[in-house]
């Protein structure tokens, strides 16, 4: 048999081993958008609870696990390189301020620093921490799926971790509106808040847009400034994960992420403006059903009792800080908002 032919051949049972797996993520994915068109609820969430219930009914289907851990890991580090085409570094630079920058990197860096200390005094793994830290500090279910492939977390942790950006989220949408009338807050003060302490953008943007157009432009530039930090989180934890690997110097280049890599050459070409608008919201909505292909793929591989065994502490340490969260992000608006 030809060369060619060999290879055509084993491409070919390669795809046929993947697509039982990708056809359950497929299905997951659709399930998830028309779930969004209907509530309004996170794609991904949503995307990551179908498949846990997949996984969990069906879990002898052995046939789908080839396609489930390529949604898992290929297609997640795809979706995280797209996500740097939503990054302009310029954009941010003019509408961003020095006092916001500043505020900004304190709330961001306390918050997954402070997190990941109260995990592992609560008896949670460090690697739970930091995912639980990027996705209350940066920007939920994204910066959880970018951050993943830097740790050792079980699949059981990304899903819980998912499961209270999620919940801790709503619950913003829900109390931040109440507060900031019951207050009478000015609405450049309640747009700094809730861009500052609410998880996903689109919470920002439904919880924001409530107190008037001011309010909503406001959080959405705080939330872009929180959003812009997950560069230098990726690159500053991949330090971290070679240093426990004990990888010298020299053998960084090797080892250095390539979804990273990617995802860094993706935010200096948005910076550049090369692009146009129906091009990025083009590679936007090609990330958003990447990203819920990814966590069909990742609930599917969660193990609920495994879920389940983690306890309550989890759910104790999710409301702690998103309450703490809460409470420091007011401060450090009322402090930009006098400056």
């Amino acid at each position: 048999m030809q060369p060619v032919t060999l290879m055509v051949s084993s491409a070919f049972r390669g795809l046929l081993r993947l697509l039982p797996g990708l056809l359950v993520c497929a299905g997951g994915t659709a399930l998830a958008l028309w779930v969004n068109s209907v509530t309004g609820f996170s794609v991904s969430a949503t995307a990551l609870f179908s498949g846990v219930l997949f996984g969990n009914l069906r879990s002898g289907a052995v046939s789908t696990q080839v396609g489930l851990n390529f949604a898992s890991k290929p297609l997640l580090r795809l979706a995280i390189v797209l996500l740097g085409f939503r990054l302009s570094l310029t954009e941010i630079r003019a509408e961003v301020g020095l006092w916001d920058v500043l505020a900004l990197l304190v709330l961001v860096s306390a918050t997954v620093w402070g997190i990941g200390k109260l995990c592992t005094k609560c008896g949670l793994s460090a690697d739970f921490g930091r995912l639980l830290g990027v996705g209350y500090a940066v920007c939920g279910v994204s910066a959880i799926a970018a951050v993943k492939p830097l740790t050792t977390a079980e699949e059981e942790e990304v899903a819980y971790a998912v499961g209270l950006v999620t919940f801790f989220g709503t619950l913003s949408m829900l109390s931040y509106p109440v507060l900031g009338a019951l207050s009478d807050m000015a609405p450049e003060l309640f747009g700094w808040w809730v861009g500052a302490a609410t998880h996903d953008v689109a919470q920002v943007v439904a919880t924001a847009a409530i107190r008037g157009d001011e309010a909503l432009e406001t959080a959405v530039v705080v939330k872009l400034g929180r959003v812009a930090l997950l560069g230098p989180i990726l690159v500053t934890l991949t330090f971290v994960t070679l240093g426990r690997k004990s990888v010298g110097w020299p053998g960084v280049a090797k080892v250095f992420p390539s979804f990273v890599v990617g995802f860094l050459l993706a935010v200096g070409i948005r910076s550049f403006d090369v692009m146009s608008a129906d091009l990025l919201a083009l590679i936007d909505n090609v990330r958003k059903v990447l990203l819920a292909v990814a966590m069909v793929g990742v609930g599917a591989l969660v193990n609920v009792r495994s879920l389940t065994a983690m306890g309550g502490k989890p759910l104790k340490v999710g409301f702690v800080s998103w309450f703490l969260l809460a409470i420091a992000a007011l401060l450090a608006a009322r402090l930009v908002t006098l400056l």
